[in-house]
């Protein structure tokens, strides 16, 4: 089993909207604190806020979600992109950065290749295609012929 986790580029995207959220619950904590009961609640809720932001984006950067993974038996994409097995897959084809998988039905799976990490592209490309051929017992497809 392989999993391929989401692009560092991605991961700053969500540290950055995360530290955000912590500076501005903060400034809500620290304005509204000594006012009275409600304030000091206002106050604690703001704080409790920037803390789960704060350790969201340093969990993520820290260990990033997996967004794909491919087994033996098939794909499981993270999200609305999809699963399927490697048997149901009649074709497969890298165009307009995504790695679209088309099943028997004519149904097309299209999974973003800028979630994966840069420098494992290719892998994932050449991992599909033998997974492809070992479940097909033959060299179907061949990752010189993708876009």
């Amino acid at each position: 089993m392989t999993r391929y986790r989401l692009d560092r580029a991605h991961l700053m995207v969500l540290a950055g909207v995360c530290f955000i959220v912590a500076a501005v619950s903060v400034l809500v904590a620290f304005l509204t604190a000594g006012g009275g009961d409600l304030a000091n609640g206002v106050a604690i809720v703001a704080g409790g806020i920037a803390l789960v932001a704060l350790l969201v984006a340093a969990v993520a950067n820290l260990r990033p979600p997996v967004v794909l993974t491919l087994d033996p038996a098939g794909y499981r994409a993270r999200g609305r992109h999809g699963e399927g097995t490697w048997k149901g897959v009649e074709s497969v084809e890298v165009s307009d950065g995504l790695l679209r998988f088309t099943d028997g039905a004519g149904a097309v799976t299209a999974f973003p290749l800028s979630l994966v990490d840069r420098s494992r592209r290719a892998e994932l490309i050449r991992e599909v295609y033998d997974r492809l051929n070992t479940a097909h017992g033959y060299r179907r497809f061949d990752p010189t012929d993708a876009g």
